[in-house]
């Protein structure tokens, strides 16, 4: 029954946003039969009007080099990129909103022989459209989609100096599919938040290993796990300082199942701007899931939170 709903949520929303575009391309159709006399510069296209896009990226380096240190220590390299991007698109009383975030990093510590270890593994799009009741009040369909590129491993101690790596993530292992509908309310310039009663969540663990030790919440041997709940989303974001900006996210999840269990996912960072193309970046992620079980820094293993805190200065372009 859960998978049956999840499809038909899925198969409502693609047919709310060809909806929504039908009444756009019809819209155009009606607006091309009327003659339009300038003498002007002739007005920019709908598509250049209503859509608003921008790119950021940022690279961060960092090298230390130790040679005949006294005090001791190692050296070290660390690379790292995060590129996001936005498309967004508002008309009338239809808006629509699309996001994307791709990072990655890594490390070595010691000599050049060393292996470079993952730091930073994230690849995120969203996408949601929305009918407006007002300008705050929105009737909203979304769908999210998370994953990461590259293998991830946990590293043991295997005796006489020996290092022993556990494969414990990969691509698409774990992938997650969010698609929800809901009630929307904004304030463009600080708050926006969703609650979706209607809410459908995949957990894809395609890597096969993985598969067969019921990583992520799977049975044993599954691929795919579906779950119906409902959801709540939003962000906050403020100017706490000329050039000091933060802004934050969240989105909770409760399985109808399982309730009130909830999946917790929140991010919030302070972006601190040099200039054009120098900035600096602080930012935390907090995690729960209760069908996740993890490693402790003491070596047991279990549910618990889950905390990421990054500190970046580095390079920023921006188109």
């Amino acid at each position: 029954m859960n998978k049956l709903f999840l499809v038909t949520l899925l198969l409502g929303w693609l047919g709310t946003v060809a909806y929504g575009q039908n009444q756009d391309a019809g819209a155009a159709a009606d607006s091309a039969q009327v003659p339009v006399v300038s003498d002007t510069v002739p007005a920019k296209p709908d598509s250049l009007i209503f859509w608003k896009q921008g790119v950021k990226m940022n690279i961060n380096l960092q090298q230390v080099g130790l040679t005949n240190w006294a005090a001791g220590g190692e050296s070290s390299f660390a690379v790292g990129t995060v590129i996001e991007g936005h498309m967004n698109y508002e008309k009338e009383d239809v808006v629509w909103e699309n996001k994307a975030k791709v990072g990655y990093g890594v490390i070595r510590n010691g000599g050049g022989g060393n292996r470079f270890e993952k730091t930073d593994d994230l690849f995120d799009l969203a996408s949601k459209y929305s009918q407006k009741f007002s300008e705050k009040v929105l009737m909203s369909t979304a769908i999210n989609f998370k994953t990461q590129m590259d293998q991830g491993v946990r590293i043991e101690n295997g005796g006489t100096d020996t290092e022993k790596r556990i494969l414990i993530s990969d691509f698409m292992s774990p992938g997650y599919l969010q698609a929800s509908l809901g009630l929307s309310y904004r304030d463009e310039k600080a708050f926006t938040t969703t609650i979706a009663p209607f809410t459908g969540r995949f957990t894809f663990v395609l890597n096969d290993s993985l598969s067969n030790a019921g990583a992520f919440g799977i049975d044993p041997g599954d691929k795919v796990r579906s779950e119906a709940g409902i959801s709540w989303t939003g962000g906050y974001k403020k100017d706490v300082w000329e050039n000091v900006k933060f802004q934050t996210n969240f989105n909770l999840f409760s399985n109808y199942e399982k309730f009130p269990n909830t999946v917790v996912n929140v991010e919030a960072g302070l972006n601190m701007k040099v200039n054009n193309f120098i900035s600096s970046n602080i930012s935390s992620q907090l995690i729960y899931d209760d069908d996740v079980i993890v490693t402790r820094s003491d070596g047991s293993m279990g549910r618990d939170i889950q905390l990421k805190n990054v500190i970046n200065v580095g390079f920023t372009l921006g188109f």
